[in-house]
Formats: structure tokens, sequence, C-alpha cells
């Protein structure tokens, strides 16, 4: 695609987001409110990339955990806690969010504490040379388990606030535009990250980069607390027991069969992004590159996340959610395959650019598609199950790499992540039918 086609599929993107037709059938109140909540929440959604660019998951705190410790089992477990941690609580709110007939007070209570723990790393940083460092690697464990358990009870109330105030037509829109410029923002935010580190003598270069950051993520709090949410159509079941509910999430999972092969394919796919965590980390200690570096690849990642939104959301309105996630995973395959054969560091440019890009087009396919399996009923059942059911691969596929980085190296786990993603794209594409043209 030239980038030129890029340039105008953003424009026709942003165009179409604020277009709500009279004739398309929406709530009253939420029409009345359409482009205040795309306003308030890509305020929510920009600010929340800047601020989470100065301490990405995947490479700025894998970096500093492994100036803490040489274990490939700790660093493994940083993206193993964060990404469980959103996927493993939220079949267990489906009971309480299926009752409550607004969601915003909850939502901000729990938002507010999901944030604290980005103190911490504040703080952990600033007074590290006073602990030891066995200390210093388990609070910075618990504050990633934390802030990844926080960021989990969130996540299915804020989903469900999401589709209840931006219609189905506009949500890939709103998150590819929201997602363009908070890929944008965050560039510049891993610039001045990697300037820090530089500049800064270690752990005070930390500290000032998580500093950053943590006060951005707190100014994302009040653009999402500022979200009109209308009032939701609330089926009063009679309380359930655990039993009960069991048995109801049962049935929904054995009669729908092609849902039972999406999950199947994300339980492969999970297990195929095991490298994720470890990429940074082994570009910087395979071609001994500074610390900064790991800002300047966060800049390449964000980079072509800001260009790969501008046409995400466009692709998902047009074809489907499943045709997203299929790119995502020939995308993933390409950046773990020059990864593993890169001679020089400049190769690991493509590498992050080519992760930037799959990782984009993932998390929007996978935040939208399970919106779509069932009615608006059994919706946050089914977002429920697809995050909890297969939460547990998430939390173990990382720590598999970290054995095998133990045990082999780097080079044995990437071609491990490699086949599981090959094999995950064969059972998307053959297997599991798009939900939305069933």
């Amino acid at each position: 695609m030239r980038l030129s086609d890029i340039k105008i599929s953003i424009m026709v993107t942003m165009r179409r987001m604020f277009n709500l037709p009279p004739e398309q059938p929406v709530d009253p109140v939420v029409r009345e409110n359409f482009h205040y909540n795309i306003l308030v929440n890509t305020g929510d959604i920009v600010s929340w990339m800047f601020g989470i660019s100065f301490m990405a998951y995947n490479t700025i705190l894998p970096v500093y955990a492994s100036r803490l410790t040489d274990s490939p089992l700790v660093i493994g477990m940083i993206p193993a806690l964060v990404e469980a941690g959103w996927f493993l609580p939220q079949l267990f709110l489906v009971p309480w969010i299926e009752r409550l007939p607004r969601l915003l007070p909850k939502i901000a209570v729990l938002t507010f504490f999901e944030r604290i723990p980005f103190l911490g790393f504040v703080a952990l940083a600033f007074w590290q040379n006073e602990i030891a460092p066995a200390i210093a690697v388990t609070l910075l464990i618990t504050l990633v388990a934390v802030r990844a358990l926080g960021n989990g009870i969130m996540a299915l109330p804020y989903q469900e606030m999401i589709a209840s105030v931006i219609p189905v037509t506009h949500r890939g829109r709103f998150f590819g535009v929201s997602h363009l410029i908070g890929g944008g923002v965050g560039v510049i935010g891993s610039a001045v990250a990697a300037y820090l580190l530089n500049r800064l003598t270690y752990p005070n270069n930390y500290a000032a980069i998580f500093m950053t950051g943590t006060v951005f993520i707190w100014v994302s709090f009040f653009f999402l607390i500022m979200t009109r949410e209308p009032p939701r159509v609330v089926t009063m079941r009679p309380r359930e027991s655990i039993k009960e509910i069991t048995q109801r999430l049962r049935r929904l999972v054995s009669s729908n069969r092609n849902f039972c092969w999406f999950l199947f394919n994300r339980g492969l796919s999970f297990m195929g992004n095991m490298a994720m965590g470890f990429l940074a980390v082994y570009g910087l200690q395979r071609f001994h590159l500074p610390d900064a570096q790991a800002a300047v690849y966060t800049a390449a990642m964000l980079a072509s996340n800001t260009i790969g939104y501008g046409v995400w959301g466009n692709i998902a309105d047009q074809w489907g959610y499943k045709r997203l996630a299929e790119i995502s995973g020939l995308l993933w395959i390409a950046a773990l395959a020059i990864a593993l054969l890169a001679p020089s560091s400049i190769y690991f440019y493509l590498v992050f650019i080519l992760f930037g890009l799959s990782n984009g087009s993932g998390i929007m396919a996978d935040f939208n598609i399970a919106m779509e399996f069932g009615n608006e009923e059994d919706r946050p059942a089914y977002i429920g199950l697809t995050r909890t059911l297969t939460g547990p691969v998430l939390l173990i596929a990382p720590m598999i790499g970290g054995a095998m980085v133990a045990w082999m190296g780097y080079p044995a786990m990437i071609i491990m992540s490699l086949v599981f993603t090959v094999i995950s794209l064969v059972v998307l594409h053959w297997w599991v039918m798009d939900p939305r043209v069933l």
C-alpha cells in the first residue's frame, strides 16, 4: 500500500468516525452524546497511550527488570502478568455487570485504584539503591501483578460501557482513530524516554520516565470519568448460584461450535506470543546496545501502530475482525523470522515496526470480535468467557518462554513462538467463521 493510499484511508476513517447517519437506528441518548463521547474517550485513550509509552511492558519494563536480575523467568513474568491480569478476572465479573443499569460510577472507582501501582513504579526506581536487589525484584513483580489485576477488573465494565456509547458500526473507526493519535503521541513519549534514559544516571533515569508516564496515566482518568453513559437495558435474571452461572456459561460455549474454535485459536496464538516480552532484551544483549535503545524500539513500535491504526479501523468495519486477526498473525510471523535471522541491530527496527503493526491489529481484533458472537443480552458473558478461559495461557506462555531461554537460549524460544503462531493462523483461517456473517 502506498503512503498516499494510507493518508487517504486515515482521512476517510476520521471523517466517517464522526458521521452518524440520521437513518441509522441508534438509541436517542447515544445519538445526542455521540460526538462528545467520541472526544472524551479519545482523550482517555490518547493520554493513556502517551503515559504508558514511558513504561511499556514489552520493552522498557523488561529491560528495567534485566537491570535488577539476570533471570529470564522474572523478565518473562512481566508481560505474562500484564496480559493474564487483563484477561483472567473478566468472566467472574459477568453476573455483576449484567445487573448494573449504569457502569460509569463503578468504573470511576475501579480505574482510580487501577492507577495507584504506577506511583509504586516511581517510588521503586527512586529508592531502589536503598533496598536489596532481591526485594527490589519482588516489589517490581508485585507492582506489575497489582497493576495487571486492576486492569483486568476494569476491563469488562469498560468494554461494555464503550459498547453502549459507541455504535457497532463505528467502534472500529473509533479505536482506529484514537489509537492512531495515541500512537503518534506515544512515539513522542518514547523519544522523551530515550532522552531521559541517556541523559540521567541509573536509576534516576527510570524514576524520571516512570514519573512522567504516571502523570499522563492520571490525566486519562479524568477524561474517562467524563463519559456520558446512557441507561442500559438490564435483564433482571433471578440471582444465580455459582453452579447455575457455570451451567449457563457452559451452555453458551457448548452450543456455539464456532466460538469453541475461536477459543482454541486464541490459546494457540497466545502461545505464539511468548516471545513478545523478550525481543527488546534479546536485541540489546545480542548486539550490546544501551538501555535507551529499548525506548527507541518502543518508538518504532508505536510509530507503526500509528500508521496501522489509521488503516485497521477501516478494514475492520468493512471486512470484519477475523480478517484483521489473520493480518496480525502474518505480521507477527514476519517479525519473528527477522528477529531470528537478523545479521545486525538495524534489522531490529523492522522487527519492532512489524511487532507494532501486528500488535495493533491483533488488539483491535481481539477487543471487538468477542462482542459479535452473541446477542446483546449475552455479550458480557461472551466477552468474559473469551478473556478468562484463555487467560491462563497468557500467564503460562511467557514463563515457558523464559524457561526455554534459560535452557536453550533465545533462538529456540523464538522458533517455538513461530511454530505456534503458524498453527494458530491455520486454525483461524480454516475453522473459525467470521461471527459477523453468521
